[in-house]
């Protein structure tokens, strides 16, 4: 199915002329279960799986199965209720999918979504069970003009519900991830570039224009924020002719005031008649971000601007020779990602975040203002007492050995702490992801960080690798 919607947009190039904006049609297009769950467009909206029934369902057919899945699917800007079922029987697997789309409590007059057959050896039995669902269309009064947007949804389920209950729904079941199925797109030609583009409904909300906002949370101690709830832009940037997320290079970006193609900002609006794309040239002044000290190394980044006094904004800015064209304002860096050569020729990509809403750097109207993020980069080794040895007790009192291991006569001395290492960037940004590419393009890990305990005289005492990170 195609379908036209639309968005307005300027240019943000720092050019001293006025060109005429330009309207690019849109096209609706549809996506199977697979290309939903993968397109990079966000997480799109989940909920936990639960056994009881919510209150908030007011009505729904009768059960097959004597453990139905619950759960509410939960946004800044919707929220769904929705039930699981097993059609065969009690145990024969989870099979049908209901979503309150009309959101009136009452699961009797909402479309019955069934499971996606999805080939694999008959041997492999998936743990967790992840099953998809769908495709799940709108109800009338949500359709986009003549169109009728479509959705999916993917169980991730840990726990046998018949255990749950047993343990009296202590356990943690699992969720329920709920994406869209279809988006728009157009090909877009500026400034001698040609690439596709597109915009997808990255919180489920049954329309488009959402911008991703701040959430702040407690950590400890610390305060932390991240950016959900909104819509994305999709951007061939290879020109592949399709959108894809690979490891540290998405083909997507917040949606908001500005997109950018390549290096260039464009500023982009989304028309309320939502039948297409119109871009024209930025006129106010731009500021410049030179990423430091190794800016050269920065494949991605993401920033919170502040576009208005308290007002931030998720914003993905292009990278070029280390630097990234911008608006004036205060700016915090939120996502960076480095790709950088090894000595046998293999790239190395990593991609880190920072969660602390502070250290704002002021960037000035045609001014270069430095902006710390990526390499040199510090490891920060801790320890932390492994509280899974239950068994055993070490004595505060004791000396730093014994405070670390647990020893046992006649056997190797058991590590007692729990070494923990961060890999801090120069913005204070966290990395938790990489991978290594090598020349014919496969991807795999390095290998584990090692340690090694030694004494004060230097006497090695015990030494392993990190196994879990």
């Amino acid at each position: 199915m195609i379908k036209t919607t639309l968005l307005c947009g300027v240019v943000l190039t720092a050019i001293p002329f006025l060109a005429p904006a330009k309207d690019f049609p849109l096209e609706f297009k549809t996506l199977n279960a697979e290309e939903a769950m993968a397109l990079p467009s966000g997480s799109g909206i989940s909920g936990s799986l639960q056994l009881d029934k919510p209150s908030d369902i007011t009505k729904a057919p009768p059960a097959v199965s004597k453990h139905p899945l619950y759960g509410q699917l939960s946004a800044r800007t919707n929220r769904l209720w929705f039930r699981i079922d097993e059609s065969k029987g009690d145990g024969k697997g989870y099979d049908r999918l209901i979503v309150d789309l009309n959101q009136n409590g009452d699961l009797t007059d909402d479309a019955v979504a069934v499971r996606v057959e999805q080939p694999r050896p008959a041997s492999v039995v998936s743990q967790p069970e992840i099953a998809l669902f769908g495709p799940i269309p709108v109800p009338e009064g949500k359709k986009i003009g003549a169109w009728r947007p479509i959705y999916f949804a993917q169980m991730y389920l840990y726990t046998p519900p018949a255990d749950a209950a047993a343990n009296r729904n202590t356990s943690y079941l699992g969720q329920l991830r709920f994406k869209a199925g279809w988006y728009l797109e157009t090909t877009v030609e500026l400034d001698g570039v040609t690439r596709k583009v597109g915009v997808v409904d990255g919180n489920s909300n049954f329309r488009l224009g959402d911008f991703n906002q701040p959430t702040t949370y407690q950590n400890g101690t610390e305060t932390n924020w991240y950016f959900q709830g909104g819509d994305y832009f999709l951007v061939d940037n290879d020109g592949s002719g399709k959108f894809e997320n690979s490891i540290g290079s998405s083909e997507s970006a917040p949606f908001g005031p500005l997109l950018y193609l390549g290096a260039k900002p464009y500023k982009a609006v989304l028309a309320a008649d939502n039948k297409s794309l119109a871009l024209e040239p930025w006129t106010g002044p731009l500021a410049e971000l030179a990423l430091q000290p190794h800016g050269e190394q920065v494949n991605g980044l993401q920033v919170a601007w502040e576009s208005a006094p308290g007002q931030w904004q998720l914003l993905q800015p292009g990278v070029e020779n280390g630097k990234a064209q911008v608006p004036p304002g205060n700016y915090r860096l939120y996502t960076c990602t480095l790709k950088v050569k090894n000595a046998t020729g293999e790239t190395l990509t990593l991609s880190g975040y920072k969660r602390t809403p502070k250290d704002d750097t002021k960037a000035e109207a045609g001014a270069s203002t430095p902006f710390k993020c990526g390499a040199p980069l510090e490891v920060k080794v801790t320890s932390a007492r492994d509280t899974r040895n239950s068994g055993s007790t070490v004595s505060e009192s004791g000396s730093f050995l014994d405070r670390f291991f647990n020893w046992s006569a006649g056997s190797e001395p058991v590590l007692q702490q729990l070494i923990q290492a961060s890999v801090i960037g120069a913005g204070g940004e966290m990395y938790s992801s990489f991978f290594l590419k090598e020349d014919k393009g496969n991807l795999r890990q390095p290998s584990k960080p090692t340690f090694t305990v030694v004494t004060t005289d230097g006497k090695e005492a015990a030494s392993g690798n990190m196994e879990f990170g």
